[in-house]
């Protein structure tokens, strides 16, 4: 969001630049002939959602704001910039039977020092750099046959994803510093940034790469350290948080119980089961949910990698991915806007964050947020959702 200031004086709040897949409902199945079992329309009333997706967009890389096609608001000066963004590419956070697939996250190093907190402290520990280790399975010790090959931790920021948000940094360079002069060109004062971040490794590092290349060649003195503020995971307000508000919990329940719901669910049962099958994933916690089998299908999709086999030669197809893709918009659209409860649920599960930006953006026009001019909070994907359903 971008607060201004306009001529004569006003200031407002307004939605900054970014793109929102609108997804209209409408009546009756899928239109077209079916090609393959995947492919599979609903038997009952549920409505089939078209989204209505931006020419060029895709899940695994989404376009970058540009200098060249920003416009400024006329009669107007920038005052203060609140930035959300979604962290780059990730590793899967489920891992299934047999991984055979390789993911590297050692391309760009994170160096980590610890020193006495005062204004003179300098490097007192030297700097310390975190390795992933996957040692090669040998029948005998540890249990690296239950996981994937490569140099990450599941769920974390790739390679991939941290060049995603080097490139962000520099696009928003490219429009905040060189066309605008809104930021400076070089951070002498990091009271100028406040960046947020929840307390998972790759919403970090998303941010910590962002900033990276908003100001590269920054300087590592003290006084320039840029907080990274983060709130305990069991009070977090960057993603639902069901043990901190039970009612979320309960909200979730009534919507999967639903009528309409249930019906989906049945509908898109044998797509589900045969996909249980191949990758298998025989348990309960997924029945009532596509999230884990598209997080195990899409991150797989973004790199090109081979999508899973089971022993009998049955692999996941091109049509099942995209149909469970489908289907992961239907839930997703139907949890945060389209059930009735979805009001309170998004209400419950976003609101205390969406109060602090409103806090802050209120503490700014009243003039005690000191030099700031940039906030940055990097979240999960499905909590930014909600987001972009708030009227």
């Amino acid at each position: 969001m971008h607060v201004l200031r306009f001529s004569p004086p006003i200031v407002v709040a307004a939605i900054a630049g970014c793109s929102v897949v609108q997804a209209t409902p409408i009546s009756g199945p899928s239109p077209g002939p079916q090609s393959s079992a995947a492919q599979i329309t609903f038997n009952t009333p549920i409505p089939w959602y078209n989204f209505d997706v931006p020419h060029g967009y895709t899940y695994c890389q989404a376009s970058y704001p540009s200098a060249s096609t920003y416009t400024a608001v006329p009669n107007a000066e920038l005052e203060l910039v609140q930035l959300v963004v979604r962290h780059g590419d990730r590793t899967p956070n489920a891992i299934i039977p047999h991984e055979d697939t390789t993911w590297t996250c050692d391309g760009v190093d994170e160096d980590t020092y610890l020193h006495i907190a005062n204004p003179s402290a300098k490097n007192t520990t030297g700097s310390f750099k975190q390795v992933i280790e996957i040692p090669k399975w040998n029948g005998k010790f540890g249990f690296e046959n239950q996981f994937y090959k490569g140099s990450c931790e599941s769920g974390e920021l790739t390679d991939k994803g941290k060049f995603q948000h080097f490139q962000l940094g520099s696009q928003l360079r490219s429009i905040y510093v060189d066309k605008l002069n809104f930021l400076p060109k070089k951070l002498y004062d990091s009271d100028i940034i406040h960046f947020r971040s929840t307390y998972v490794w790759r919403t970090k590092n998303s941010g910590e790469s962002l900033i990276g290349n908003l100001y590269p060649g920054r300087s590592i003195e003290s006084n320039v350290a840029i907080p990274l503020h983060t709130y305990p995971q069991s009070i977090e307000t960057m993603h639902e948080n069901p043990a901190a508000c039970p009612k979320i919990k309960t909200n979730l329940a009534q919507m999967t119980a639903s009528a309409q719901y249930q019906n989906f669910l049945k509908d898109q049962a044998p797509l589900m089961k045969r996909l249980q099958d191949i990758m298998g994933m025989h348990t309960s916690d997924y029945t009532t949910t596509w999230y884990v089998i598209l997080d195990v299908l899409i991150t797989r999709k973004c790199h090109g990698f081979k999508y899973p086999c089971n022993s009998s030669g049955q692999c996941a197809t091109e049509d099942d991915v995209e149909q469970v893709i489908r289907n992961a918009n239907f839930e997703l659209a139907f949890k945060y806007r389209d059930s009735s409860i979805s009001p309170e649920y998004t209400r419950l599960g976003l609101g205390s964050f969406l109060g602090t930006l409103k806090e802050q953006m209120q503490s700014f026009v009243a003039g005690n947020t000191g030099k700031l001019k940039l906030s940055l909070s990097t979240r999960p994907t499905t909590p930014r959702l909600p987001l972009s359903s708030v009227p």
